[in-house]
């Protein structure tokens, strides 16, 4: 029976995946809680049902413009929906209400505003529903991503109809939020179906490129459909200014723009008149595109669930997608702020309290019986004691949940129009104007409008606009911007205004009781969901394992095989641990504050101070860029192990890592050094006066005294460490330069050998100990229960003070012959040689063999 309604209403063969158990459920009249991702075809699960019901379902739905596309598209196939929202006058409404009655409607799309209404849940007991669905469900979670309050209201709404059919969908739910669902809607033994979060399609990356209008620029692909979300409108804007400089056919998407607008962008760009949406999360909700080939994050998500729900809009038809997340520092302070912004502290909730009764002049004791709105000039007022929109609108919801007021959905102002003078008096305004474009859109305006416009505001629509004048929707609301800047229109904006009514007396603010624990249990959760979108930029797992494992789907060996951290094999876990260990290192052996900059100078050998290159990490990560190492301060951060006040870098006092010795031990090493250095010194310069006799000239422009006391201190071994000595040149090295090497190198061997025989530190004694009895790399790495990365590092200064150790039990024969090769062919640099080995062979074993021949 199902199969035969599938190809009736919809003219599909098949279901999807679960789509067939789901409706049958449905039908037998179990509650169903399906988990389903974006693309999977949830919609479907609850329209096939209403069809096939006696009377009608209700389907609860959080926003307008996803159940007018619903409506839309299903009345194209003469299927029976309507919807009832904010953006129906009184009189539509009860046009539906009457259709409902005559059993005209299958389908009645609400807004959960609606459930508020005492009339319309009047009206409605009187039709008998036979479902009653709620799609979005996680916003009746306060532990999920999009909470609203009048979710709540659902079951209420339920028992008051005596509706028992109910069923919840989302396409994202933590087990935590899956729970809270099936307790706030009281379902009763729910079938509960999860059709998994894994989308095998989706290349998954992360950026942390600060360039990134060029970035996105070099990803967008001017023949393929593309969403770019940001964080602001302002954003939005700006990056479709840029993409149409380039060339890029591009328009922005936000709640800033008309309803009627914001529909016409999205039809173009379902219909491939656009190329690229540049949108705020406004967009994308229902949006049925299959062929996104890339989503962008352009400013980080505040949430998990946001980011997986966004970048579910690549790839619906099965082929690879792209999605990439730009990461900044800047950008997760701004989702934090947006955070704290909707979370208001309880002085800003009294004091929005007192500003909205003393604006209304409600005395103390007093219950006024109409309704309110908050205009503009309650926000101007609010905004002179630094209380935002945003945080107005959280106060009102606050004082909502404490039983003091109670909202109604806002009413919507259309956009409008109107001349500042008479039709005659234009044509000489007209004549004035240079820009042609705009005289053209002027006289277009007259003739669509005619006189009416002269005498009153006009709602205009930009869809009847665009039959006429052949330009985008963006362009429109320009022209119509500039003519109002030009003094010739007066142009109004869509608006809302948000309409309340008191439920008790007036009373001091000192009495307004909250609950506290559950308004500071909301922003902790909130906080945490952020910090969770940081743990997924600096995993070094499979980014997808990271997804699976955040909605409750353990699959510890899983890789997608196509993120970036997929695609790196080893590099990234390995990179971690050495570059960390090395940050980690630097702050130890520095005892002190240590600014961004100076850091990457002494890790990158830039730094000129004598202070920096007495640091034996210095020039340790010469082979990697700086903001390759800058992501792992932030790593280091998050893991507690560093902390960064004032804008330098701190090792945490109670983060004990074990590295170079004692205090006791590092003054003999500093005396020793100083000695050691002294007998290389004046060992070169013996050298140098060797050459000095043999090319006749003065030893001080073969090599200068202090380019001698560069490399008696750096004592380089290989051409490439000479070459970088300060001061050191080519023609030095071509005269006395592979004498110089050999030197240091047998002075190397020799002190080495006789100063530090027995002052290994204790940790890497044990490391010494392990390969003298023959064990491998891989056992020592399990022994000592250290990374690989951390042990080689140890092995490396094991080598340099026993350079004759044996260590064939450390890497097979095969591999030590065909990393050395690669040394040999003159591959220097690590990520050098490991491009041109197996994977197999990583960076650490890389380190030993390069340790050995230099030693030799």
């Amino acid at each position: 029976m199902l199969k035969s309604a599938l190809k009736k209403y919809f003219n599909l063969d098949n279901f999807r995946q679960g789509q067939k158990e789901i409706i049958q459920d449905i039908v037998d009249s179990k509650n169903v809680l399906a988990i389903m991702p974006t693309g999977a075809g949830k919609s479907l699960c609850y329209q096939l049902p209403s069809l096939l019901c006696e009377t009608y379902s209700i389907i609860i739905s959080p926003l307008i413009s996803l159940m007018q596309d619903q409506v839309e598209s299903l009345n194209k196939d003469n299927v029976r929906a309507a919807y009832i929202n904010s953006s129906l006058d009184s009189q539509e409404t009860r046009k539906v209400l009457s259709q409902l009655n005559d059993g005209k409607i299958k389908m009645l799309f609400v807004a959960p505003e609606k459930l508020d209404n005492p009339f319309f849940v009047e009206q409605i007991k009187q039709t008998n529903p036979t479902y009653l669905f709620i799609d979005e469900a996680h916003c009746i979670s306060q532990w999920g991503h999009n909470f609203r309050p009048s979710y709540r209201n659902i079951k209420m709404f339920a028992d008051s109809l005596g509706i028992e059919n109910i069923s919840a969908f989302t396409a994202t739910a933590t087990p935590e939020v899956k729970n809270d669902i099936i307790k706030q809607l009281n379902l009763v033994k729910p079938s509960i179906f999860s059709l998994g979060f894994k989308r095998e399609n989706l290349e998954l990356i992360v950026s942390t490129s600060k360039n990134k209008k060029e970035k996105v620029l070099e990803l967008v692909n001017k023949k393929q459909s593309s969403i770019i979300y940001t964080s602001t409108r302002k954003n939005a804007e700006q990056l479709t200014e840029f993409l149409k400089l380039k060339n890029i056919n591009a328009e922005y998407y936000h709640a800033g723009q008309s309803t009627g607008l914001r529909t016409i962008i999205q039809n173009d760009f379902i219909n491939n008149n656009i190329n690229v949406i540049v949108a705020t999360n406004a967009f994308g909700m229902g949006i049925d595109k299959p062929d996104v080939r890339l989503v962008i994050h352009y400013n980080i998500p505040g949430s998990v669930e946001n980011l997986y729900q966004e970048f579910g809009r690549a790839g619906r038809d099965g082929k690879n997608a792209k999605v990439v997340l730009f990461y900044s520092k800047k950008d997760i302070g701004f989702q934090e702020y947006l955070i704290r912004n909707n979370h208001p502290n309880f002085e800003q909730v009294k004091l929005c309290y007192d500003a909205i009764c003393n604006y209304h002049k409600i005395a103390l004791n007093h219950k006024p019986e109409i309704q309110f709105e908050i205009d503009s000039n309650i926000e101007d007022l609010l905004r002179k004691n630094s209380i935002s929109k945003n945080i107005l609108i959280s106060s009102l919801n606050i004082l909502e949940s404490g039983g003091y007021i109670q909202q109604s959905p806002p009413s919507m102002n259309k956009r409008t129009v109107k001349f500042y003078f008479t039709k005659e008096k234009l044509k000489g305004h007209i004549k004035k104007l240079s820009n042609s474009s705009l005289k053209e859109f002027l006289l277009i305006l007259v003739k669509i409008y005619g006189g009416k416009i002269f005498a009153k505001q006009t709602t205009i629509d930009f869809s009847v606009i665009q039959n006429h004048y052949n330009s985008s929707t963006s362009n429109i609301d320009n022209q119509l911007r500039q003519l109002f800047k030009l003094g010739i229109i007066e142009y109004n904006q869509l608006s809302f205004n948000i309409k309340f009514k008191f439920l008790t007396e007036r009373i001091k603010r000192e009495r307004l009781i909250f609950d506290n624990k559950k308004i500071n249990e909301q922003l902790e959760n909130s906080l945490r969901k952020l910090s969770l979108v940081e743990d997924y930029v600096f995993t070094s797992e499979c980014r997808f394992k990271f997804i699976l494992n955040y909605f409750g789907e353990n699959e510890n060996n899983y890789k997608c095989g196509k993120c970036d951290n997929c695609n790196s094999g080893t590099t990234i876990t390995e990179d971690k641990n050495y570059i960390s260990e090395i940050i980690v290192r630097t702050l130890q052996e520095y005892k002190g504050g240590l600014s961004t900059s100076r850091m990457l100078g002494i890790l990158s050998g830039k730094s000129k101070s004598i202070i920096a290159k007495s640091i034996t990490t210095y020039g340790s990560c010469t082979h990697y860029k700086n903001d390759e190492i800058e992501k792992y301060f932030e790593i280091l951060v998050q893991q507690n192990v560093i902390k960064n006040f004032q804008g330098n870098l701190h090792l945490n006092k109670e983060y004990n890592l074990e590295l170079e010795p004692t205090k006791k031990n590092d003054i003999n090493e500093r005396s020793f050094d100083y000695e050691n250095s002294l007998e290389l010194y004046n060992n070169l310069r013996e050298e140098r006066k060797r050459f000095a006799k043999k090319f006749n000239q003065n030893p001080e422009i073969i090599c200068p005294n202090d380019i001698l006391k560069n490399l008696s201190k750096d004592q380089p071994t290989l051409p490439s460490e000479i070459m970088s000595v300060s001061g050191f040149t080519q023609r030095m090295y071509n005269k006395v330069g592979e004498d110089f090497l050999e030197l240091i190198k047998e002075h190397k061997n020799k002190s080495k050998v006789n100063q530090h025989k027995n002052e290994l530190p204790k940790h890497i004694s044990q490391t010494y100990l392990l390969i003298e009895k023959g064990y491998s790399l891989v056992e020592i790495v399990n022994l000592l229960k250290l990374h690989e990365s951390i042990i080689s590092i140890q092995i490396e200064t094991i080598i340099s003070y026993y350079p004759k150790l044996n260590i064939s039990s450390l890497i097979d024969k095969s591999e030590f012959e065909l990393i050395a090769d690669e040394i040999r062919n003159g591959y220097d640099e690590l990520k050098e040689i490991k491009k041109t080995l197996p994977n197999s062979i990583t960076y650490a074993k890389i380190r030993i063999v390069k340790a050995s021949l230099s030693s030799q």
